[in-house]
Order: C-alpha cells, then structure tokens, then sequence
C-alpha cells in the first residue's frame, strides 16, 4: 500500500516537472510593432514559421503569441511592408519590431491565369494594379478603373447614361465581326466580355492583372486573342473580424456649356433666312402654319404694334438637365483563422443621370469563404448576386426656344401635329425600364496531394436573367403616333455552366532548377433563351406594355442558342540558377460554334526571360536593382461569333395572301417593324468554318533603379490576325445572300512604356508614374476578294456609310470629298451629285483614288496614334493628394454636330463671304467631307483625390478612418468646340451620345 502511494506521488511530481518544462517551452511572446516614423501599425499578420499558429496586431499594433516547443521564428507582414522574420531568444519579450516600407514590387504575387507568380518571375507582358492603388481612384465600374492606368490598355467611355459601360481594347482593334472585346475572369471564373461589369462592385476587388501578350493570354487559348483582365476579389485574412465601411456622396453637373439657341430673335432670324435659301416661305412672319402660331421677328423684339411681346423663351437645358446626386455604400466584413477565412460584403449604388427621369440602381452582395477541411484540403466558395434597375432614357434640349413646354391647359406644346420631340413628355411618359438579375458562384476544392503538387477541381455558374420593358403612347413620339400605341417586352435568360480541373507541381530540383507546371481539362456550356413580345394599336396608354392581348397587332419572336466549349491546357514554367526563365503553354480548344471539319484547335505559346542584373559582371552596379529582358510568340483564336453561324438556317417568316397573314418556314427573317415580316435570304452552310487566328510577338524589358525607386518597363508588340471571321456576299440564286467565312487579315503593332518613381520618401512622399502607348492598325486584306467594304449601313445625315475598311488602310477610316471652302460665286456643278453650284454652298472636290467609282477619299482616321496616362501622389502626414490625367492623341472625329446655333451666327452670308461655314439652308443635302473632321486629341484632368487619415484608435474602436473629396471629368484640353465631349466609340463618330458629367464626390472610409 506504502509502495502505491510513493509511485502515485512520484508521478504526481513527475507530471507537474513535465508540465512546467512545456509551459517553459511553450511560452507567451509580446510586443509592438511599428512603422519608421514609429507609427504603430494594427493589422499585420504575425505567424510562428513552420507551424499555423498565427494572429494579428490590435489597434495599438500590439500583438501576444504562443511559441509552440522547439519553435523560435516569428514573421511579420504587412501590405505595403517588407515581410520581417524575427528569433526571439531565451525569455526575450516586449519586443519592439519595426517593418519598413516596401521599396520593392519585385515579390508582389501577379495572377497569370490559372495560378499566380512573382512580378519579378514574369516571362510574358502584363499589367498590374494593386489594392493599394484602386482606392485612389473612386469609381463605380471596373473600366474606370483602368482607364490611364496600364499602356496598351483603351478604355474609351463615351457616354454618361447612367449604368453605360465603356469599350476597352488591349493593343489595337483585331477582328471585324467577331467579338474583339478582352475576356473577363472574375476568380477564376471566365466571366465574359469587358466593357458593362456591373456585376462586380469595384470596393471589391483586391488587384486587377491584364494579360496582353499571346504568352500570356494562350492559356486562355480561343478566348484570349484580344487580352484577357483578371480580377480577384478580397479574401479573408488572418486576426479578429474587421469590418469596413465605405460611403461615397457624389454630386454631377454638366461638363460643358451647351451651344443651344439663347435668343429668340437670332434663331427666328436664322429660321428664316435657311428658308429663304433653300426656295422655301419663312415661317416667322406672324402667321399660322400647320396649326401654330410663328410670331414675327418684331413680336419677339416687342416692338410690333399692337401686339405685346412674345411672352416664350425657353430654357430646354434647365428643364431636361439637372444637377443630380448619386450614392455608393458597401459595408463589409472580413477575417479568418487557421482553417476558415472569410470575406462579406454588401453594396446598395444609386445613380440620377444628368437627364430628368432617368437613373440606374444597383444591389450588389458578395461572399468569399475558404474551410480547411483536413491539413491539406480546402474547400472554398465565392458568391456573387446583383440586381440592377435602369429607367428612363437620354434627352436632347436642341429644341425651338421660341415655344413653350406646355399648353395653358397643362399638356405638352407640340409645334405642329407631326412634332414629337417634346423631351418633357418623352421624359414622363415613356416607359423605358430594364430589370436584371445576375448571380455568379464557383464553388472549389485544392487539394494538396503531396509536397509541390496540388490539384483543385471548381464548379462555375452563371445565371443572367433581364427584362426590358419600352411603351411609347401615340402622342408622344414618332413610332407611337405611327402604330397608335407601341409596346414592346423583352426577355433574356442565360446559364453558363464550367467545370475545370488542374494540376499544379511546384518543385525545387537542387539549388539551380525550378519547375512549376499546369496541366488540365476544363469544359463550359452557354445556353441563353430570349424572347420578345412586341404589340401595335392600343384603345388606351394606361396599361402600357402589361396588356400586349389589347393590341390590334401582336407580333412575337424567341430563340434558344446552346454553344458548348471543351479544352485542355497546360503551362510549364521553368528557371535555371533563378536566371534564366522559360515558360512554355499550350491549349487545345473544341467549339461548337465552327464547322464540323474544324471543330478543335491548337494555341502554343513561348516565352524567355533572363535576369541580367543577377549575372556576375551586373554584381559592380549597385544602382540597378531589376535589369530584365524577355520575349514572347504564340497563338490564340478568337470564337466570338454567333452560334450556328455554319449550318444552314432555317426560320419562321409571315406572308399576306388573299386569306390574310399565314407561316412559312425557309432562310430567316427580318421584322422591318411594320406589320408585315419581310423575308430575306442569309445563311448558307459552311462546314469548314474555323477559328480566327492571332499571332503575336512581344519583347521587352523591367528596369529598376536605386532599390526600385524608379522603374522602366518597355514592350514592343507585333499582332497577325488572320482567317479574319466575316459575312460574304454571294449570288441570290443559290436561296441564300451571305455566309460566314474566314477570309482576310489585320496586323497592329505598336510600342508601350510605362515609368514610376517614388521621389520623396519619409514623412513626405511623393510619387509619379505615367504610361504610353503608341499602336499602328493596319488592314491587309479585307478578304471576300474585295479592296474595301463598309463598316455599318448608310447615315441619313450624309446619305452614304461613314466608316471602312480598306486594304493597306486602318480600320474604321473615314471615307468623304475634300472640302474646298465655300462656293462664293455662282455658276459651275456640284462635282458629288452634277447639280448647279450655288454660293453659299461647300465647295466638294472629287476624284479621289478609292476604287468606289464616285471620287471619294480618305478623310480621317479614328484610330490614335497613342493614348496616355499621367498620375501623381502626395502624402504628408494624414493628408494625401492624388491627381490623374488621361489622354489621346492623332486620331480624328467626324463630328456630326459641327454646325451649331454659334456656327450658324457665323454661316455665310452676302455681307459675311467666310470660308469657315456654309449658309444656312433647310433643304440642303450634305455629303461626307473633310468638313466635318476635326481632331480627336485631348488631355482629360480625370480624377483629383484629396484625404484626411485620422490616426490609428484616434476614435476607440476604429482601426481605420479616411474622409477624402474627390473630383472627375474637371477640365479637358482639346481642339473641338467647347460644348463637345472629344471621347467618343471607336468609329470615332461624335452624333449626340449621352452628355457625360463633371462629378464631385464626399467619401468615408472606415474599418473597426
């Protein structure tokens, strides 16, 4: 019994002696950790190396940590900062660590397309922007977030419409009728097509990464010829919750003055004499014409006898435009432990266009969640739902000033029985609205099979749903005065479904080789269904499209498109000595969307890097810290047609016959709009329809100075397209008028730079950076045997097509007669038409080269010769300034709005011979001419940014607190008139888009 009691003490001490040796050796380590300056920094992550024992700072930069036995390393990082590894020695405590700003990008990770990669292991041309630089500029769409941002890179928005996206092109305009647009992939998930990501809410994404290059982009394979953006949202990291909350209060006013009429008596004066020319009564005489009244000249001064003064003088841009507010909230949440790591956010964006009644509305939610299931598996979800709400429509205040928006009863003035241009009306009684849902999930698993090799297996779908719904009452507009009545209800519904499965190795052989390769197998089918009902004739207006059996004439018209895509793809990166680089990827790519003779397709790709500034005989130049050269070639494909394009098609038309409407069925239809379907031939088989192709080289090289404090990156590209996917015309009598082909060629080439530089550092910093890009297009051959075709129908303003294609040409140019002043004495013909010359008339002149048999030349060319950005950054203690210009160069704008009330003052008259204008003149048919060209360059300032950062626990709680006031679209620089915009569509045309406003924005940026 003794004997039992001794052991049972003896273990009892024995246990206590080996507790206290682990808790000995598993002990508390604390400090504080800070920046240079000594400012404390919360939030940076402090892990144990070799275990997952981790934890962030506190607001006060304070953190506590258990050191797991036979473990003594801790490392600190922080966004922004150098990763610091400290060994805490002995009983060592209270430790005091300070990180130091990132003078290096070099290790920043770069998305590449499945996987990522050190910037400073890059092989290929790709552009970056990071977290820390997307808050600089606030925006409520993706593209405005890269506009000026990344040389090679176009983000043309052209209209103001609340909701517009914009046209972004990466190094020139490649195809024709094919999709020409970049691909979007949202975590992975390829998403679609740049320009409308309303779907994505910019508070949350963490980096942008634009692939450019072929070596790049070929792992994308067929959906990769025009550049492909990767944007990844925010994850969560690990530490306690932190909540953010964002708030932006943004009031828009017109950017610029509108030339419109300001005085009655001038734009009577000018009605009348345009009259007179073109053999026409003046109608403001004081008489009655088509039911209204036309005052006299003498009326609108006041001083005709026995009439009092015209009592109308209205002001159209105070009654059509406004000076509205939008508003954009996110609030978010985000943190995460060892096994779990999440992200939430939600977003509510409401945006008033400068237009009455007419605004967008936005709910965005989002969630990122990562679960550690075992050691080495993860399962992760990313979810995104949106909801949008447009309404209304654009408007124009180009309206007679001399006559009123009502009647004295309180309806809308009409000038006459055939006027429908009354915007008060269009703006209240219109129904013009859209409705939509989208949802974006990948759901994924990574799996960490064994040391370097990992496979992940994810799940992507898509779902879009859209309904738009237009009514025009038949005293409102044209087209409902024409049917009495005109409704019309749209559908879309569209499920993209992609499953993708890959292997990743990553492998260190010795001290000398590096291997990282992909291999895998993706598979993704799209199938959408529309349908659109659309009713002329209504007895009321009040229902307006919600009661289509009401209508006397019912028309409808759906479809069912399914295109399916299969690929497999693979990628091997490989370094030697940490030197030299090599990277080799390969994809072959099956659509069904070609003909059955060409279903698949290969895109290989290579590219060579070699770290100069690591060679032995670099060793002597300090001052260089990044000397790289690399170089590309490879292949991809462009798909971007519409399904069935190589099967003959077959479709529903109506016809009338003695017994009334009756169905037939042959090559598809066109509804004209009338109540009659017009038949029309299209669509012949071609199975031999294939992939258009693009070839393209890049070399460049990074440069980096004094620890990178300044960087030079330098790319020059050349982009072959070939098997150009078009429409050719061929003879009726085969029963069909075209079919799709590949046939023609387009080369661009072109140059890019970009350099930055952190001038100042310390408690002033100041940073500057700038991009250009300088891009050649050029058509080779416009295929079908042809030296020239145009690009769209004909423009009534001009009677004729505007822009073409032409061989040796590049895209888009504008085709027109060569102005020659104004015709100042009469006599002689109009070389265009063979009519008499008559003075005050534009003088034309013909005979140009084009092969169109009527004279015409080359006039302009929409196309830039290069397109920049400019940006600055001031931060002095809390404050901080950030200033962005962008801007073009070379290109031309045919703009259609060239003779405005100011020019028509200026128009010639006998007593005012000018050469600058011609008279006015009401029946006057005008042709395409350089007179109508002016130049298309501009410098924008774009975005101005100034903060105030309260320090850290300023307020309890708060981690975080930035209010700042921004400014956009202030002050653009150009040679057009000043009520015009000069950033218009690729076309270059300037016809009346959506006027864009000038913004001024409060913003509030919390964490807690």
């Amino acid at each position: 019994m003794r004997k039992k009691i001794y052991t049972t003490i003896a273990c009892i001490i024995l246990f206590l002696f080996s507790a206290n040796i682990a808790l000995a050796q598993q002990r508390v380590v604390t400090g504080v950790v800070a920046d240079k300056q000594g400012l404390t920094l919360p939030g940076v992550d402090v892990s144990v190396v070799g275990t997952t024992v981790a934890t962030v700072t506190d607001g006060k930069g304070r953190f506590s940590i258990k050191l797991p036995a036979g473990q003594n390393t801790l490392v600190f990082s922080f966004v922004g900062m150098q990763k610091k590894e400290v060994k805490v020695e002995g009983a060592q405590n209270n430790l005091q660590i300070t990180l130091e700003n990132s003078s290096t990008d070099l290790n920043d990770v770069v998305v590449v397309g499945y996987g990522t990669t050190k910037k400073i292991d890059v092989t290929g041309s790709v552009g970056s922007i990071k977290g820390s630089d997307l808050i600089k500029t606030p925006a409520s769409s993706v593209d405005q977030l890269l506009q000026g941002q990344i040389p090679g890179v176009q983000v043309i928005s052209s209209s103001g419409q609340p909701g517009a996206g914009a046209v972004i092109q990466i190094r020139g305009l490649g195809s024709l009728n094919a999709d020409a647009n970049p691909l979007v992939v949202v975590d992975g998930l390829p998403f679609g097509d740049a320009g409308n990501l309303k779907q994505i809410n910019p508070d949350d994404i963490a980096t942008i990464d634009v692939l450019k290059d072929a070596s790049a982009t070929a792992i994308y394979g067929s959906r990769g010829s025009n550049g492909v953006i990767l944007i990844t949202t925010k994850r969560g990291k690990l530490g306690e919750a932190k909540i953010t909350f964002s708030s932006l209060t943004t009031i828009s006013t017109l950017a610029n003055k509108l030339d419109v009429w300001e005085d009655p008596v001038e734009e009577a004066t000018i009605e009348n004499q345009a009259a007179i020319n073109g053999g026409q009564a003046p109608l403001f005489i004081g008489q009655v014409y088509g039911g209204t009244y036309y005052p006299s000249l003498d009326e609108l001064r006041g001083i005709e006898a026995g009439k009092p003064k015209w009592p109308y003088n209205t002001d159209w841009a105070k009654l059509v435009y406004r000076d509205p507010l939008s508003q954009n909230y996110t609030l978010s949440a985000d943190g995460g432990n060892a096994t779990t790591r999440y992200s939430i956010s939600g977003n509510y964006y409401n945006e008033e266009g400068l237009a009455i009644q007419n605004g967008y509305e936005k709910y965005t939610g989002r969630i990122n969640l990562e679960q550690k299931i075992k050691e080495n598996v993860t399962l992760g979800v990313n979810l995104t739902i949106t909801h949008t709400y447009n309404y209304g429509q654009g408007l124009s205040a180009n309206r007679s000033i001399i006559f009123p928006a009502y009647n004295p009863d309180g309806t809308y003035f009409h000038i006459g029985s055939t006027d429908f241009g009354n915007p008060l009306q269009i703006a209240n009684q219109v129904l013009n609205t859209s409705n939509t849902l989208d949802l974006l999930g990948t759901g994924f698993v990574s799996w960490d099979i064994i040391k370097g090799l990992n496979f992940r297996s994810q799940i992507s779908y898509t779902y879009g749903n859209a309904v738009g719904d237009n009514y025009q009452p038949r005293d409102a507009t044209y087209t409902g005065n024409l049917f009495q009545g005109f409704a019309d209800l749209n559908n879309y519904n569209g499920n993209h479904i992609i499953n993708e499965n890959y292997l990743t190795y990553d492998h260190n052989f010795g001290s000398k080789h590096h291997i990282t390769a992909v291999a895998g197998y993706t598979n993704e089918s799209n199938t959408v269904r529309t349908s659109d009902l659309q009713g002329h004739g209504f007895v009321n207006d009040v229902l307006q499209d919600q009661n289509m059996s009401a209508a006397t004439t019912q028309f409808i018209s759906n479809s069912l498109t399914k295109t399916v895509l299969e690929s497999v793809i693979g990628r091997v990166n490989y370094s030697y000595l940490n030197r030299y680089l090599f990277t080799f990827t390969s994809r072959l790519d099956g659509s069904s969307v070609f003909g059955a003779n060409n279903k698949f397709a290969y895109f290989p790709s290579g590219a060579v890097g070699w770290k100069v500034n690591d060679e032995q005989f670099m060793k002597g130049f300090t001052q260089i810290s990044e000397l790289k050269v690399r170089a590309s070639y490879g292949v991809t494909g462009n798909q971007g047609i519409a399904p069935y394009q190589s099967l003959a098609t077959l479709g529903s038309y109506k016809y009338y016959t003695t017994g009334g409407f009756q169905t037939g069925y042959g090559p598809p239809y066109y509804n004209d709009g009338s109540t009659i379907n017009a038949k029309v031939f299209d669509g012949l088989a071609n199975n031999s329809l294939k992939w258009e192709t693009t070839s393209q080289f890049d070399a460049g090289f990074d440069l980096g100075l004094l620890n990178q404090r300044f960087t030079l990156t330098a790319d020059y590209y050349y982009k072959h397209t070939t098997n150009l996917l078009r429409q050719d015309q061929i003879a009726l009598s085969s029963g069909f008028s075209v079919i799709e082909v590949n046939d023609g060629t387009i080369d661009n080439r072109g140059l890019e730079l970009a350099a930055n530089a952190r001038i100042l550092q310390g408690k002033l910093s100041w940073n500057v950076g700038g991009n250009i890009a300088f891009n050649r297009n050029k058509v080779i051959n416009i295929g079908g045997g042809n030296n020239i075709e145009p690009d769209g129908g004909e423009i009534d303003a001009i009677r004729a097509p505007l822009n073409y294609y032409i061989n040796g040409q590049p895209a888009n140019v504008f085709l027109g007669y060569k102005f020659d002043g104004i015709v100042q004495k009469a006599g002689g013909t109009n070389p265009v038409d063979g009519t008499p010359a008559t003075v005050g008339d534009i003088k034309y002149t013909a005979g140009g080269p084009i092969p169109l048999g009527t004279g015409e030349y080359i006039i302009g060319n929409p196309n830039p010769k290069g397109y920049y950005g400019f940006n600055t950054s001031l931060k002095y203690g809390p404050f901080d300034l950030y200033v962005q210009f962008y801007g073009v160069y070379g290109n031309d704008i045919f703009n259609f709005g060239k003779f405005t009330p100011s020019a028509e003052l200026q128009a010639w008259t006998p007593d005012n011979p000018t050469n600058l204008y011609p008279s006015v003149n009401s029946t006057r048919v005008y042709y395409s001419s350089n007179w109508y060209v002016e130049s298309g360059s501009y410098l924008k300032l774009q975005n101005v940014n100034l903060g105030y950062t309260l320090k850290p626990q300023t307020i309890k709680g708060i981690t975080n607190l930035r209010i700042y006031f921004s400014g956009s679209n202030l002050f653009t620089f150009d040679n057009i008139g000043p009520s015009f915009d000069p950033e218009v569509g690729t076309n270059g045309q300037n016809n009346g888009a959506y006027l864009k406003p000038r913004q001024f924005s409060l913003g509030l940026n919390v964490s807690f």
